[in-house]
């Protein structure tokens, strides 16, 4: 599992252009949902093997057959549960997102944007900027996961779920708030913010001994922001 400091397999970054290559309408659904132990366990090995497959070869020399080697399968065994390395990777990201997702809803019942003053909001959005970036590093492949996300159209759709769910959310928080700015600011706001930290988790993954300054500076960004729209309604 990638860490800050270790190599994550973005080191040498691959061409987005090669990224992008991913065919249209590949099957991105599991086959088989597991029900039984030995099942379940198969499935969850698939999906830890790529993530650490990740991490060490990056995507474009990821294969469904380097996983079955890793994993100790046949092809027919990976394929009974997964079709291709796309429908794999198209679940460790919805995990990821489930898991970045609770954390942001848990921030918001603790009163995550409910500050009093400029400075706890700026602190508010750094911890829960800190605890995103720690879900990522410790999620197997996280990094790549993350960027693969990001480029490759038929997964973009993954995070754009997780970012307008959780937009929903900031955004029931904000109307109460904020009853003065428009419904349509507000919700321009949220996603521009949410795009943001995404891409500077992003970026902190990348660049680990920048981390801390990137983390900050968002931080200050997004509470700024945030704080402007207070200070308009």
């Amino acid at each position: 599992m990638p860490g800050s400091g270790q190599k994550t397999g973005l080191t040498k970054r691959t061409p987005a252009n090669d990224l992008r290559q991913a065919p249209e309408g590949v099957e991105l659904e599991t086959k088989v949902s597991p029900s039984q132990d030995r099942a379940r366990n198969t499935f969850e090995s698939i999906l830890s093997v790529t993530g650490d497959l990740l991490s060490e070869v990056g995507f474009e020399r990821l294969s469904t057959n380097m996983i079955c080697k890793r994993a100790g399968l046949t092809p027919p065994a990976l394929y009974r549960y997964f079709p291709n390395k796309y429908a794999i990777l198209h679940e460790l990201g919805r995990r990821l997102m489930e898991a970045q997702d609770q954390a942001v809803f848990e921030w918001l019942q603790e009163g995550g944007i409910d500050t009093q003053s400029f400075e706890a909001s700026t602190k508010s959005i750094l911890r829960i900027q800190r605890h995103v970036n720690e879900i990522t590093k410790s999620f197997p492949g996280g990094a790549w996961v993350v960027r693969v996300m990001r480029v490759i159209p038929v997964l973009k759709e993954v995070r754009l779920e997780s970012r307008d769910l959780v937009s929903d959310k900031i955004l029931e928080d904000l109307r109460t708030k904020l009853p003065d700015v428009p419904e349509d600011r507000l919700a321009m706001a949220t996603k521009l913010t949410i795009e943001l930290m995404f891409s500077a988790t992003e970026m902190a993954i990348e660049t680990p001994e920048q981390e801390d300054e990137i983390t900050q500076e968002v931080s200050f960004l997004v509470a700024s922001y945030h704080w402007r729209l207070k200070n308009d309604s």
